[in-house]
């Protein structure tokens, strides 16, 4: 399915926009924060990944090819995280998991719930899926606290993930929320 690399998704402080060639530096200064990378799954430990993980979405993004559809997220003119819509965890394509990240400057101001938000509502609006799912780690209070305050349910408490950087093995919530859900709000 291909949506167009030039699509904007405008909040009431927020603009969030297909990564693209020309963001590696911003994406770096949020995705390689060693304070944060046992949460999440981007490539980020050297600038060299970072690039190659930008090329490669914005060229998906750009060929109509993405599964992922990875988003940044500007505030003031400035790429302050980042978000995901991922069809590539659906064998059957049926849901979307989604994921952000905010840089550590710019959190505890709403940010991840208002991208979360607007991310549901393209999801929804631009995907053939009947749900979207979310998880983090259970010691992750801020993320499972944004998965709640976008109208997620938790459905597994019960969860484990294992980091691979670290073998460290952890709980893990999911949470669900469903098109019909969305549409009644």
């Amino acid at each position: 399915m291909a949506i167009s690399p030039s699509i904007e998704l405008k909040t009431p402080h927020l603009t969030l926009r297909p990564v693209r060639v020309g963001d590696e530096k911003e994406v770096h200064e949020y995705a390689g924060d060693k304070g944060i990378t046992m949460m999440f799954w981007l490539p980020n430990d050297t600038f060299e990944e970072t690039c190659s993980f930008v090329k490669e979405n914005a060229q998906a993004w750009e060929n109509g090819t993405a599964e992922d559809f990875e988003f940044v997220i500007i505030y003031e003119g400035k790429i302050i995280g980042g978000c995901d819509a991922d069809l590539s965890h659906s064998d059957d394509g049926s849901y979307a998991t989604l994921g952000w990240i905010i840089h550590k400057d710019y959190r505890g101001r709403g940010f991840a719930s208002e991208a979360g938000k607007a991310l549901i509502d393209f999801a929804f609006s631009n995907l053939d899926i009947k749900r979207i799912l979310a998880q983090c780690d259970c010691k992750n209070a801020a993320s499972f606290g944004v998965m709640k305050k976008i109208g997620m349910t938790l459905i597994n408490d019960k969860g484990t993930r294992t980091y691979p950087k670290t073998g460290i093995t952890s709980g893990e919530f999911t949470c669900e929320i469903t098109r019909e859900t969305w549409e009644k709000r």
